[in-house]
């Protein structure tokens, strides 16, 4: 009994690998098949403004004292909003320009 239960379970689990290959199979090639020919693309130009490259001054950051990794953080976060700041202030002045 257990030996038929085995080999039905075999056949069911081939089936359903079968299956799900055909299926599979069917379904790629449906979706790279095509009936229409596809419209010609218009190719879109943008032309962008030269805009300057910001910068990039590094920070020594100088360790007197023991000092966590969350303070060094706040640090460090702190710098970047100041610099992000400053760069979407220029952003807007060239705007109004």
């Amino acid at each position: 009994m257990t030996n038929l239960k085995t080999m039905m379970t075999k056949v069911m689990l081939g089936a359903m690998t079968v299956t799900t290959l055909l299926a599979t199979s069917a379904g790629a090639s449906a979706a790279t098949t095509t009936t229409t020919p596809a419209p010609a693309v218009a190719q879109p130009t943008v032309a962008l403004k030269k805009q300057a490259q910001p910068e990039i001054r590094p920070t020594t950051i100088k360790l007197h004292k023991h000092v966590t990794t969350t303070q060094i953080s706040s640090q460090v976060q702190t710098a970047v909003d100041a610099s992000a700041l400053n760069l979407d202030q220029q952003h807007h002045d060239g705007q109004l320009k």
